[in-house]
């Protein structure tokens, strides 16, 4: 599993803070670069810093501030959307990132409107492919039942993932706090998933807190993804900047160690559900 670690944590707008880890794990970890555009500093670091993701494995996830893909054309949400992702186009034009994490929706969702925001999600998303073209798109399973964002539950993405023959990224702690059967789900998308989102929390809430510190077991989860889609890349995505540093660099050379363990053989700890 290639590593990579999300931008998200860096104290804001403080780009260059991302040497820390070039320096600590060397070409061994990539990065998550999440625009953050809606902050008038974010762009000018950005252009200051732009070496710093420059010469190592790289990707994108799509700006989550200022940007609603469920928002119908002509709409002052979609006009403020394409502004935020035409400038994420213009820095991946530069950068050349592998692929790019999006979401469906970002806002709660109305009773009765589910079919009418992910019918407008569908059709967004097919012009992000063109946009972007050739980063390839991974949609992410987004949205949390307690705060009623939650557009698709975990049958409905199944389905959805692979009659729409999507790439996907596996959010665990969006899973976990929505109560989705992470097993089953890596099982039923194992031809369609290409990375993981990997953070923590206490079931119920998207605390995005560390890898050990929470009800989902990484400690488990981890080999099971290993041997199910061995392919597929891991992202550390703490979004607090409280965890820059010291306990990101723990969390990160924890789970390092657990990648560089020999594979266990396929029927050792399989999940009963499995």
């Amino acid at each position: 599993m290639k590593l990579y670690i999300d931008t998200c944590v860096l104290p804001r707008c403080h780009l260059e803070e991302a040497a820390l880890y070039r320096e600590r794990f060397g070409p061994s970890v990539g990065f998550e670069l999440l625009p953050m555009f809606d902050l008038p500093a974010w762009e000018d670091s950005l252009k200051q810093n732009l070496s710093l993701f420059a010469d190592r494995p790289l990707i994108f996830h799509e700006p989550v501030w200022g940007v609603e893909h469920s928002a119908p054309r002509g709409s002052a949400a979609r006009e403020e959307s394409m502004r935020h992702l035409l400038l994420t186009r213009k820095y991946a034009r530069v950068l050349q990132p592998s692929d790019m994490v999006v979401h469906l929706n970002n806002c709660p969702v109305p009773p009765g409107m589910r079919d009418r925001l992910l019918k407008t999600s569908l059709e967004n998303l097919e012009e992000m492919r063109s946009l972007f073209s050739p980063v390839r798109l991974l949609v992410e399973n987004t949205g949390i039942a307690a705060l009623g964002t939650a557009l698709l539950d975990q049958e409905a993405f199944t389905i959805l993932s692979r009659d729409q023959g999507w790439d996907v990224l596996i959010d665990v702690g969006h899973a976990n706090a929505n109560g989705w059967d992470l097993y089953r789900l890596i099982e039923d998308l194992k031809g369609h998933i290409r990375g993981f989102h990997l953070h923590n929390n206490d079931g119920r809430n998207d605390l995005h807190d560390r890898l050990f510190h929470g009800t989902l077991d990484l400690r488990r989860l981890v080999p099971f993804i290993l041997r199910t889609v061995p392919e597929a890349f891991g992202v550390i995505e703490y979004t607090r900047p409280q965890l820059h540093g010291q306990p990101l660099c723990e969390d990160a050379a924890a789970l390092l160690g657990i990648l560089a363990q020999p594979p266990e053989c396929p029927g050792e700890r399989r999940p009963s559900c499995c």
